[in-house]
């Protein structure tokens, strides 16, 4: 038995009609009641050439995630962003809400972090903390023999759902979707994002309520022959030209920030796992992309046909994890350039920032 809940509908579901995909994906449940979810995004920001200042990260953060209020679990992950920084961070995931409390108030990682000596260095920092209600949480995975991210933590398990298949199906899988629109309270227009300071002070952004945060994953590390061809050949391609229309377009895509991060062993070495992590305004203005632009046609039409040819022999796992932003999360830029996450939107929603 597994732990979930739903509404009484007062909204309608997105599903056409009786529709049923013609086989299952797989979806994560937890053994006991989760009532939220946190995701911590804590980065290094630093020159590609600074491998260093990754190592002494990564290390801390280990140290601090092995305290008896520590993570269920946590990935490490690399970016490089539009201005050529390497970002090294940690996703690190509970499903208990006091646990990470004790972990926040309690463990010394978190006053490292808030010192002020952090923006005197020759690197930045950046932390997004998620910290979102059970009902606003939904997964997909395309196959039910590999996890990441948040089916991970502790007691869970990846069940078969057919919650999916049509466009709409990622809102039906949430919950809190029955009697809520998740409508943003800017409608569909993001604030100018024109916020061009960030070196050496630190800026917290509010994050409105209904902001998506979207974490979308690939996995080819089991892939041989053709279907690692046709990953590099053509699945790979259009997700790119998928995260770059959205980028590029953002008044239409409510696309607030986008990420391609690579997954890392724990020598720091690349992995053959990816996922790309974006901010959205909304659900509506994402929903609209995936069911109408080529760009996202071209990458659900290869999904299917590779289901169809492959079926339980799939090779190369999809996945994503999708978080409604609730009560509004305040994310930290310490010695960032303005261009990181979402600090390009202080002007609008930053606050406590601090001079040099």
């Amino acid at each position: 038995m597994s732990f979930h809940i739903e509404y009484p509908r007062t909204i309608p579901a997105r599903r056409p009609g009786d529709f049923a995909p013609a086989a299952p994906k797989f979806q994560v449940r937890w053994s006991a009641p989760v009532t939220t979810v946190v995701a911590d995004y804590i980065a290094v920001q630093r020159q590609p050439s600074d491998l260093g200042a990754e190592r002494a990260f990564f290390d801390r953060a280990r140290a601090a995630f092995a305290s008896p209020w520590g993570p269920d679990c946590f990935d490490e992950v690399r970016c490089t962003d539009e201005a050529g920084f390497a970002n090294s961070i940690v996703i690190a995931y509970w499903v208990d809400l006091t646990r990470y409390a004790a972990w926040k108030h309690r463990d010394a990682f978190n006053g490292w972090f808030a010192s002020p000596d952090r923006e005197k260095e020759a690197v930045g920092h950046w932390r997004e903390t998620l910290v979102v209600p059970y009902d606003r949480v939904e997964t997909i995975f395309s196959e039910p023999y590999y996890r990441a991210g948040i089916a991970r933590t502790n007691g869970c398990e990846l069940e078969p759902m057919y919650v999916a298949g049509y466009f709409g199906a990622m809102r039906d899988r949430l919950p809190i979707s029955a009697v809520d629109p998740l409508d943003s309270p800017h409608g569909d227009e993001a604030p100018e994002g024109g916020f061009d300071a960030g070196a050496g002070r630190r800026i917290r952004i509010d994050v409105p309520p209904n902001v998506v945060n979207i974490r979308s994953g690939q996995y080819w590390a089991r892939a041989e022959g053709e279907q690692l061809d046709d990953y590099y050949a053509n699945l790979q391609p259009k997700l790119d030209t998928g995260m770059a229309y959205l980028k590029d377009h953002a008044g239409t895509t409510g696309c607030l920030s986008l990420r391609s991060l690579v997954a890392l062993d724990r020598e720091g070495n690349e992995l053959r796992e990816t996922s790309k992590h974006g901010y959205f305004l909304s659900l509506a203005p994402l929903e609209r992309w995936a069911a109408s632009h080529k760009s996202h046609l071209d990458i659900f039409r290869h999904a299917l046909a590779k289901r169809r040819q492959y079926g339980a022999e799939r090779s190369v796992v999809t996945w994503h994890e999708v978080f409604v932003i609730g009560a509004t999360p305040s994310f930290e830029y310490v010695n960032c350039h303005a261009g990181t996450g979402l600090l390009r939107f202080a002007r609008a929603w930053g606050h406590g920032v601090a001079s040099p």
